[in-house]
C-alpha cells in the first residue's frame, strides 16, 4: 500500500494550507481554507476519494473552503462524506442551509469534545486532541434562547418578510443540538432519487421570479404542502411546547424559515494524532515446525491470535510462531494559533506513549501550523526536543513560509498580459524568500524543514519528505521555462508591439463624470474556481471616498493580497459596502473573510454595509455564533429587498442607506431584480458627481436593469456563454457574449464590461470596430474608467496569447 501527506498551500493570512492525505482507497483532507478547490485544479491533487474532513479550528482560516467543497464533492459522485470538527461544528453546517442543498449525499457530523472516541477505519485511527487558548471561557452555556445576549440592532427590523424567519423557541444545550442535526439531515438526505430542491431554497433550480414573492403567505402556504417530506432517520426537528408534550414537526421549511439555536463561539483549537494500520504479524512456518506444529487449520488459528493447546499440554502463542507486529505509521497535525495555547498543548498526556524513550511508538512526522510567535517559545522548543530523534518535522507560519505564487497559470497568463499594459495588467504580488529563515531559529529538532506548497510526506511504504522538483515561479526569471516561452513566441511579441502602438492613438484624455473610478476585477469566472479565473469579485474603487466590492466568491481576499501585496490592509480598511447579487456560493463565500480581515485592518471608527438579500444577514448572524468576525456596531445590513424602487427603507436601514451614501458620494443605490434565481439582484448606482454604475449580476437579458441603467458610465454585465450556447444560456438564466453588448446599447451605455465567464473559456470571442466600447475583463485587471476604450485594441494579441489554453482548460 502506498500512503502519503500532500501539502496544498503554504500558511499564509488566509489560513493555513490544507493536507490531503492519500491511502490507495481514500483520501482525507485535513483543513480546507478559502482556495482549495482551485489548487485541487491547479496541482492537479484529486479528491475523488474523498470520505473524511477534519477541521483543526471552526475559524474562517480553516473551514472558508469547506461549503464550496461539499457542493463540488457531492456533484462529484461522493456518496457519504464525515465531517469532523470542535463544538460548533453541527451549527456551522446548519447555518448554510440556505444556499448548500443536495439530495446525493449524506454528511455526518462528529463534533469533537473531550469524551469523543477516536476516529477509526481500515486505514486510519484519529485521536483528537483539544487544546484551549489561557484565554479559554470555560462558562457552561446550559441553554441557548433566542433572546441571550448579543447586540442586534444592526440586524432588526420589523418587515412581516424578516418575521418569516422568526426566532426558535428556548432549547436546552441536547436539544439544540439535536435540532441543529435535523437541519443537517434535510440539507443532505442520499435519497438518491435526483430530486430537485424544494422551490424555496437557493439551490432550485433558476426560474422566473414567481409573481407572488417567495415568503408571502401565500407562498409559504404553497411551500408547506410542497415540501413536507417523511424521514426514516431518527431525528429531532423544531421542537415546540404544547399543553406539556414535545411535538416534532418535520417539514422541511420550518428549517430553513426558523433561526438556529443561540450558541457561543469556540477559540479550542484541535491537534490529530493519527496512525495507520499495524502490519499484520507474518507466520513463522519455521518457527511452528520447531515447535512440532504440523501445516493444518491449526496455522490460520494461530495466525488470528488464538492459542492451541498441544497433545502433550503446550500452550502455543501466535508470539511464539509469528513475527512482531510492525505498528503502523503516526503522524500528527498539529495546530498552534498563539502562544495562549502552548501550555494547553504541552501538558497534554495524549502524547506521553510518543514521548517514552523506551516506548515501542515513535512519529513519523508532525506538521505544524503556528502562529508567529510560537517556534521561538522556549516551551515549545522544550516539548519537541522531547520527540524521538528520528520524528521529522514540518513547520508552517506566515514568517516561516514564503509567500510563492500558488496559481501559476494565472500568473503566466498574467504575464503575458503585463507585456500589453503594465498597470492595466499588473503581475500578482508575491514573495520567493521567507520573512524568517527556519536554519536561523535555535533550539528545534535536527529534521525540520520549512512548509512549502505541494510538499509531500511518504508514510509507505517508506517515510520521508519529497519536495516537488519544480523552481518557483518568478517574472524576472527568464531562463524559467514558462517565461522563456513567452519571450521566444515571436507572433505574440509582434502582436503585443502592434497593439501598443495602436493603444497609442486612443485619445484618454477626455474630461467626463467617473473618468477616475477604478474597476479591478478580482474574480471573473463562474460556477466554481479554476486555474485563469477565480469565481466573482469585482472593487470599485470611488477617488476621495472608498470602495464598493460587487459579490465576493470563495477566494477574494486571496486575489487582494496578490493584488496590493503589502498594501492589502490600506486597501481592505478603504471598502466601505459589500453588494451581495444573490445567494450562489460563487458570488458570496468569500464576504465573511473580507469581514474578519477589514475589522482587522480597520482600526477607524469605520463602518462597513452589506447590502444583499434579507437571507443573508441571517447566514452573518448565525456565522457570529461560530465565531467573532467584527462588531454589530461596525457591520451594517441593508436589504436588498427594501432598496427597490417601490419600496422605502425604514428605522437602522434608512440610518445605515444614509450614512452609506454619505460616506461614498452616492445620489442613488438601487437593486434590480434580475432573471436569475430568487432573490437575485443588479445593482444601479449613481454619484453625486454625475456617474453611474450598473452592476448586473447574474442574470439573462433584463428589462428592468435596462431602464434602471439608463445613460449609464460603465455597465458591467455577465456574459458567461458564447452566442451559440443560446440555448445553455437560456435554460441557465444567464446572459451570452452577444446579449451582453446588446444590453449596453439598449441601456445606451457609454462603456460595457464583460464578465462571469463559463470557466471552459480562456480564450475570450473577437470583437468588432463597431463594438469598440465593449470590453473584456481578466482577474486582477486595475482600470481607471477613463482608460476603457484602450482594452478592444488588446484583444487580437489576447487571442493569441491564450490560444493554447482552450483545450487545457
Amino acid at each position: 500500500m502506498k500512503a502519503y501527506i500532500q501539502i496544498l498551500g503554504q500558511n499564509s493570512p488566509e489560513g493555513p494550507p490544507s493536507l490531503i492525505v492519500h491511502y490507495d482507497n481514500q483520501r482525507y483532507l485535513f483543513n480546507c481554507r478559502e482556495g482549495t478547490q482551485r489548487l485541487c485544479v491547479q496541482e492537479k491533487a484529486r479528491l475523488a476519494k474523498t470520505s473524511n474532513v477534519f477541521l483543526s479550528r471552526l475559524s474562517w482560516d480553516c473551514l472558508g473552503g469547506l461549503p464550496g467543497m461539499l457542493l463540488t464533492l457531492t456533484d462529484a459522485g461522493i456518496k457519504h462524506i464525515g465531517i469532523h470538527g470542535g463544538k460548533n461544528l453541527a451549527h456551522f453546517i446548519a447555518s448554510t442551509r440556505h444556499f448548500v442543498y443536495r439530495t446525493s449525499t449524506t454528511v455526518d457530523l462528529h463534533e469533537i469534545d473531550e469524551t469523543c472516541q477516536p476516529f477509526t477505519d481500515k486505514n486510519l485511527t484519529v485521536t483528537p486532541v483539544i487544546v484551549h487558548s489561557k484565554k479559554h471561557n470555560k462558562r457552561n452555556y446550559q441553554t441557548y434562547s433566542s433572546n441571550s445576549s448579543g447586540s442586534e440592532s444592526s440586524y432588526s427590523s420589523s418587515s412581516d418578510s424578516e418575521k418569516r424567519l422568526s426566532k426558535n423557541v428556548e432549547m436546552t444545550v441536547t436539544e439544540a443540538q439535536t435540532y441543529r442535526r435535523g437541519v443537517v439531515s434535510m440539507m443532505f438526505t442520499n435519497t438518491d432519487k435526483g430530486q430537485k430542491a424544494p422551490g424555496h431554497t437557493i439551490e432550485a433550480e433558476c426560474s422566473p421570479r414567481p409573481t407572488v414573492h417567495p415568503l408571502s403567505e401565500e407562498a409559504a402556504k404553497a411551500a408547506v404542502t410542497a415540501t413536507t417530506i417523511t424521514t426514516t432517520t431518527t431525528v429531532a426537528v423544531e421542537v415546540k411546547e404544547k399543553a406539556g408534550t414535545r411535538v416534532v414537526n418535520n417539514n422541511q421549511r420550518n428549517f430553513l424559515m426558523k433561526s438556529l439555536p443561540k450558541s457561543k463561539p469556540d477559540t479550542s483549537a484541535i491537534t490529530y494524532i493519527c496512525q495507520g494500520a499495524s502490519v499484520t504479524p507474518k507466520f513463522n512456518k519455521a518457527a511452528a515446525m520447531a515447535l512440532g506444529l504440523k501445516p493444518g487449520p491449526v496455522y490460520g488459528q494461530l495466525q488470528k491470535g488464538l492459542d492451541v493447546t498441544l497433545p502433550d499440554g503446550r500452550v502455543i502463542t501466535r508470539d511464539m510462531v509469528c513475527d512482531p507486529e510492525v505498528p503502523g505509521h503516526v503522524f500528527v497535525i498539529v495546530d498552534c494559533p498563539n502562544t495562549s495555547y502552548i501550555d494547553s498543548l504541552v501538558n497534554s498526556d495524549a502524547f506521553d506513549k510518543y514521548l517514552d524513550p523506551e516506548g515501542k511508538s515513535k512519529i513519523n512526522v508532525m506538521i505544524h501550523h503556528l502562529g508567529n510567535n510560537v517556534i521561538h517559545d522556549e516551551r515549545y522548543k522544550k516539548w519537541l526536543q522531547r520527540f524521538d530523534t528520528t520524528t521529522d518535522h514540518i513547520f508552517g507560519s506566515t514568517d516561516l513560509c514564503a509567500q510563492t505564487v500558488q496559481f501559476t497559470s494565472h500568473a503566466i497568463g498574467q504575464v503575458k498580459l503585463n507585456k500589453l499594459n503594465e498597470s492595466i495588467f499588473p503581475i500578482p504580488h508575491y514573495s520567493n524568500k521567507p520573512a524568517l529563515d527556519l536554519s536561523t531559529v535555535q533550539g528545534i529538532p535536527k529534521n525540520s524543514y520549512a512548509l512549502k506548497n505541494m510538499t509531500s510526506y511518504n508514510l509507505e511504504p517508506r517515510n520521508g519528505i519529497a519536495h516537488l522538483d519544480r523552481p518557483d515561479f518568478n517574472h524576472t526569471n527568464l531562463d524559467l521555462a514558462e517565461i522563456k516561452e513567452i519571450d521566444e513566441n515571436h507572433e505574440y511579441t509582434h502582436a503585443v508591439k502592434l497593439a501598443r502602438i495602436e493603444a497609442t492613438k486612443v485619445d484618454t484624455s477626455e474630461d467626463f463624470p467617473g473618468k477616475d473610478v477604478e474597476v479591478i476585477t478580482l474574480g471573473t469566472g463562474s460556477s466554481i474556481p479554476a486555474k485563469y479565473r477565480n469565481v466573482s469579485a469585482t472593487l470599485v474603487k470611488i477617488p476621495g471616498y472608498g470602495s464598493i466590492m460587487l459579490d465576493a466568491g470563495e477566494g477574494t481576499y486571496g486575489q487582494m493580497m496578490r493584488r496590493y501585496g503589502p498594501n492589502v490592509d490600506k486597501e481592505m480598511s478603504d471598502i466601505r459596502c459589500i453588494f451581495v447579487s444573490h445567494l450562489h456560493a460563487d458570488h458570496h463565500l468569500g464576504v465573511i473573510q473580507l469581514l474578519r480581515k477589514w475589522n482587522m485592518a480597520n482600526r477607524r471608527n469605520d463602518t462597513i454595509t452589506v447590502v444583499a438579500p434579507f437571507v443573508y444577514k441571517h447566514w452573518l448572524h448565525e456565522y457570529r455564533h461560530v465565531e467573532y468576525i467584527g462588531s454589530h456596531s461596525r457591520i451594517n445590513f441593508i436589504r436588498n429587498e427594501n432598496l427597490l424602487s417601490r419600496t422605502e427603507p425604514r428605522g437602522y436601514e434608512l440610518k445605515h442607506l444614509n450614512e452609506l451614501k454619505k460616506a461614498l458620494g452616492l445620489e442613488s443605490i438601487e437593486p434590480v431584480e434580475v432573471i436569475h434565481c430568487r432573490w437575485a439582484y443588479g445593482l444601479s448606482i449613481k454619484h453625486q458627481s454625475g456617474w453611474k454604475l450598473v452592476y448586473s449580476g447574474d442574470t439573462r437579458p433584463c428589462d428592468k436593469l435596462v431602464e434602471a441603467g439608463q445613460d449609464a458610465t460603465l455597465l458591467i454585465h455577465e456574459a458567461t456563454l458564447e452566442d451559440a450556447s443560446l440555448d445553455k444560456a437560456i435554460a441557465k438564466r444567464h446572459t451570452t457574449t452577444g446579449e451582453a453588448i446588446q444590453v449596453g446599447k439598449r441601456m445606451n451605455a457609454r462603456f460595457t464590461l464583460l464578465n462571469h465567464f463559463s470557466q471552459r473559456y480562456p480564450k475570450l470571442p473577437v470583437l468588432s470596430e463597431e463594438q469598440s466600447n465593449v470590453c473584456f475583463s481578466f482577474d486582477m485587471m486595475s482600470i481607471p474608467i477613463s482608460q476603457m476604450p484602450l482594452l478592444p485594441k488588446y484583444t487580437n494579441a489576447i487571442q493569441l496569447a491564450f490560444k493554447e489554453e482552450e483545450d487545457d482548460g
